[in-house]
Parts: structure tokens; C-alpha cells; sequence
């Protein structure tokens, strides 16, 4: 593949190092995390998740300093083990980033707004916390038989054509969180993107200016605006799932470019520029799966050189029963 096992595996070190290094920023000791990042998931969750995620709003509140070391603490050492370890203590970390991705997708993002109706792409829906364990599945390392090569072990405990099959669902999930009701309601999507502006950081001179204006362009067209992402979603989704691999590419081509405006446009580039970000928000996650699964010359080559070969024993055969038949 474009990317080896251990080159996604270094990747997402990396990134779960930056994530604990983005929460020692200082804004993240002040209630503007508390503000601004937590108490807007509260909004519209059920009753049975409400009472939760209150009592872990109050608590942050009270214990700020501490929950953000310990965030930081874990996150980091995740990070440093991924890029340092080997396959052995790997898959402890691949189990631990599973466990800690859960209880931040609940107590941090809750739940990535899932329950309220109000989920969506423009949203970071399912949340870029759960995309890490997934490409964790995939540098799980697997168990090796007494007859593996060096190099038979490629895949992780996840295979690059499952983590294809996790990438078609995503876009096909985006695709039905765009039907609910409240997408088809005046205001909202423009209202997401006018909610990245204002940030402060330099997201006010990279961000802010185009976001402007493009959330006051869409105010008018949410309808066809809308309609024309729900065909996008969907039809990246059904592309990445049944495209042959010769296919593939201008496939996940599309999906990273999709992938970079909603980055850029509906995540503001995970306000990483504001001194208010945890991690780097979907988009950019998204484009690393879709290099992870991105196929490589050899593999685009392999079946058009199979059917060419079966291609040319066919005839070979056919030519010999020709022989046999005149004599």
C-alpha cells in the first residue's frame, strides 16, 4: 500500500502527540474550553445522556487543572508509544487508545451529537476521537504463522480492504445524518459555517474572510445545497465500495478533496490555529484513510497482468484443441 503498516502506525502517534501538546495550550486552563468546547454538546441530548455529560461538565469545572494534565499525560504517552514501540506492547496501546477514544467520544464530544438530530459532516460527526482506534485496528499488528514472509504481515488485525469497507460506510452514514429534518431546515448549514468564524488566532486572516462569505453565498440554497451533499456523500461511499482497484483512486481522490472542504470550510481546520483545539477535528483524519486504503501501482497492475495471462492461456488452449481437432 501508499503507506506500510508502521508508516500509518507513526502517523497516528503523531497525531495523538499533537492532541496531548494542543491541551497544555493555555486557553485550556481557562473556562473558555469549558464554554466553548463542553457545554454545547448538552444541547439537545436525551434525557438518559444529559444527566451524564452535566456531571462531567461540573466536574471539569471544579478540577480543570487536573483533567486537562490528565488528558495531556495520556494522550502523549499514546502518542510517543505509537511512534516508538514495537508490535508487542503495539497492541496494548491499540487496546488502551480504543478504551480512552470511548470515554472521550462520550464525556469530551458526547457522543459527537449522534442523539440530537443535529449530527452531520459539518458537524465532525462520528467524531475524529473514533476514527483513531479504527486506523489503530489497522497497525494491530497480526499473529504470524511459521510460513509468513517478512512482508505477509502488511495488514493490520483490521486489513486495508476492511478499512475500504469502514471508509464506504462513513460516506454512506454522512449521507443519511444529511436527511434528518434538521439539515432541511432554514439557515443551517450557512449557520455551521458562520459558526468557525470569530475563532480568534490566525483563523481570523486564513479563516474567517472566505467562511464569511461563503456561509452568507449558502444562506439562500441550503435546500439544493443540500440535496447536492446528500448525492456526494452517497455516491463517494458506493464508489469506495464497489470500485475495482484499477478504479479506486480518482475515488478516494474525490473523498480527500471533500474531505479538505469540509476541513477547512465546516471545521475552521480544527481551530488548531486558535488556541481552542483538542485535535484536528474529521477532516484531516479523513484524508489519511483514504491514503491508508490508497492502492499501490503493483496492486493496480496485479489483476489487469492476471487477465492478461488467463487471457493468453485461453487461446493457447484453444489453439491446441484446434491442432488436435484437424489431426
Amino acid at each position: 500500500m501508499l503507506l506500510s503498516r508502521k508508516a500509518l502506525q507513526r502517523i497516528l502517534g503523531a497525531l495523538w502527540l499533537i492532541d496531548g501538546l494542543l491541551q497544555l495550550q493555555p486557553q485550556m486552563f481557562t473556562m473558555n474550553m469549558v464554554n466553548g468546547v463542553m457545554k454545547p454538546m448538552l444541547e439537545g441530548q436525551p434525557g438518559i445522556i444529559e444527566p451524564s455529560l452535566q456531571f462531567i461538565v461540573n466536574q471539569t469545572t471544579l478540577h480543570l487543572t487536573e483533567v486537562n494534565l490528565l488528558i495531556a499525560f495520556v494522550q502523549i504517552l499514546l502518542g510517543l508509544g505509537f511512534l516508538l514501540a514495537n508490535d508487542r506492547w503495539v497492541k496494548d496501546l491499540v487496546i488502551a487508545s480504543f478504551v480512552w477514544a470511548l470515554i472521550v467520544w462520550f464525556g469530551g464530544e458526547g457522543l459527537s451529537m449522534l442523539l440530537t438530530g443535529q449530527a452531520s459532516a459539518l458537524t465532525g460527526a462520528p467524531g475524529a476521537v473514533m476514527l483513531y482506534p479504527l486506523l489503530g485496528l489497522a497497525v494491530y499488528p497480526r499473529r504470524r504463522s511459521k510460513n509468513t514472509t517478512s512482508k505477509a504481515d502488511e495488514d493490520g488485525l483490521l486489513s486495508r480492504r476492511g478499512l475500504r469497507w469502514f471508509f464506504a460506510g462513513f460516506w454512506c452514514l454522512m449521507a443519511l445524518l444529511q436527511l434528518q429534518p434538521y439539515w432541511w431546515q432554514p439557515g443551517q448549514i450557512s449557520q455551521a459555517i458562520s459558526a468557525m468564524v470569530g475563532q480568534g488566532g490566525l483563523n481570523t486572516v486564513l479563516v474567517d474572510p472566505v467562511l464569511t462569505q461563503i456561509s452568507n453565498a449558502t444562506a439562500n440554497i441550503e435546500i439544493p445545497l443540500n440535496i447536492v451533499l446528500i448525492v456526494i456523500f452517497l455516491a463517494l461511499g458506493l464508489g469506495i465500495a464497489v470500485a475495482k482497484e484499477q478504479q479506486l483512486r480518482p475515488f478516494l481522490i474525490a473523498s480527500i478533496v471533500m474531505s479538505l472542504i469540509i476541513w477547512y470550510v465546516a471545521e475552521g481546520f480544527g481551530m488548531i490555529f486558535t488556541g481552542m483545539a483538542t485535535d484536528f477535528n474529521s477532516g484531516l483524519l479523513l484524508v489519511v484513510m483514504a491514503l491508508a486504503i490508497w492502492p499501490s501501482a503493483h496492486q493496480m497492475q496485479a489483476q489487469p497482468a492476471r487477465t492478461r495471462f488467463a487471457g493468453g492461456l485461453r487461446r493457447e488452449i484453444e489453439a491446441e484443441n484446434s491442432e488436435t481437432a484437424q489431426a
